[in-house]
């Protein structure tokens, strides 16, 4: 006959098994701590279900409220590696089930009797599932769909505790075997444990997937994009563009990056490749794409005016570079940079040609002395910088002159053909 314990012991042996294997996945995964968090929850859950199933078989009396304090424990569990799941820090919220039975136990139900235990167990986990589904609800991972999913099986769980708890209050059994309901809310128990363990195991494989994915298009030292990422990106931009703006590819060279590795060794290249980077990021913000193209190389993809002010963004991101000295374990790494510009209408874009044209551009920044943006402009190739060194007044006033005049023909209009 199907009766409580029946169902607690499987429950209890269904969340244990459930328990060590999440613990097993997380010894192969350290890194993913949430997979910890839910072996605790899972598997503590388990064991206090199980014990709550055997208590009579026990060659020893089980202290009171071992099966609370083992199930609150797991509840924090739940919670801490919900928000690990999400990326966020364990917080004092995982211990709102506990306060919950303390405020139970203060409760005047709480008399010893089979229905006050039966209530400072339910209120407690009544709040425990409550507060992991709004935990869920207000989390960013995966889908808002599979959010509302796994809220909901919480919430139904959380219903199956108010109505033991509003049952015990109207039968006050003098044992638990007379509440000849619980079976069945025990079968709900194990079917929402199970469909939240599945949904879980989706989610987590979903975010794996797509990590994956983002490690497959993004650079790992930089962080910025490679060029596949670059690439598969671009119709997003595109589409963002508008008709009425053009696209404007930025190509870098880092200048004489070899002698940086020759000099300082590899470790420092690293270092400065990834300052270029986030220097590079910091100016470009959102509203473009950085990739790391290749070796020293970065390309930058983003949304413009017209071609003077990507211009400007790439001269920015020069001046910046020029002016930072870059601190490495054997010394201070000075770094300039190499620029070239493209740009060309949404609605025109080919990214091969802009490519070629932008590289062109930066051949000639290189070959003019390097430490300066090169402008693609129709089928004119010429540079925005000086060759001067940075920082006097004398050649301050030389580069503004110097990009002032650049900047007057990147204004021109093109002349009409004639009739």
């Amino acid at each position: 006959m199907f009766d409580v314990r029946t169902a607690f012991l499987i429950w209890g042996v269904q969340s244990l098994t459930l328990g060590v294997l999440l613990l097993t996945v997380w010894l192969h995964e350290r890194s993913r701590s949430y997979y910890l968090f839910f072996a605790f929850g899972v598997g503590l859950q388990g064991a206090s279900i199980l014990l709550f199933g055997i208590r009579h078989d026990l060659p020893f009396t089980m202290p009171p409220y071992a099966v609370t304090v083992l199930t609150m424990l797991g509840f924090a569990g739940w919670i801490t590696g919900l928000r690990r799941l999400d990326g966020r820090k364990a917080s004092l919220i995982a211990l709102t089930p506990f306060v919950a039975w303390i405020i139970a136990l203060a409760l005047p139900l709480s008399d010893g009797s089979t229905a006050g235990r039966i209530l400072v167990h339910q209120f407690p986990s009544f709040t425990g599932f409550v507060t992991m589904a709004c935990t869920v609800l207000n989390s960013r991972f995966s889908t808002s769909s599979y959010r509302r999913l796994l809220s909901s099986l919480w919430f139904i769980q959380a219903a199956n505790n108010a109505v033991t708890g509003i049952y015990t209050l109207q039968l006050e059994p003098r044992d638990i075997s007379e509440l000849r309901f619980l079976p069945y809310l025990g079968l709900i128990g194990i079917a929402c444990l199970l469909a939240a363990i599945v949904l879980l195991v989706k989610i987590i494989m979903d975010s794996n997937e797509a990590s994956l994915r983002q490690q497959a298009l993004t650079d790992p030292l930089t962080g910025a994009l490679n060029r596949r990422g670059l690439i598969e990106s671009l119709p997003r931009v595109l589409t963002e563009c508008g008709k009425s703006r053009q696209i404007a590819l930025l190509i870098f060279d880092l200048d004489y990056f070899k002698h940086v590795n020759d000099n300082f060794g590899h470790q420092a290249g690293d270092a400065v490749l990834t300052c270029f980077a986030t220097m590079a990021r910091g100016v470009i913000g959102k509203r473009g794409l950085l990739a790391r193209s290749g070796g020293e190389e970065f390309s930058a993809l983003l949304p413009v005016s017209d071609l003077r002010e990507a211009a400007f963004f790439a001269e920015q991101i020069r001046q910046m570079i020029a002016i930072t000295p870059v601190a490495t374990e054997r010394g201070i790494v000075r770094l300039t940079v190499s620029a070239g510009v493209c740009a060309s209408n949404c609605d025109s874009f080919d990214f091969d040609r802009i490519m070629s044209r932008a590289d062109s551009a930066l051949y000639t920044a290189k070959a003019e002395g390097r430490n300066r943006v090169a402008v693609a402009k129709e089928n004119s190739l010429f540079c925005l910088t000086p060759s001067e060194e940075s920082g006097t007044p004398a050649a301050i006033d030389n580069e503004a002159d110097r990009q002032v005049a650049a900047l007057r023909r990147l204004s021109k209009k093109r002349p009409q053909a004639p009739a």
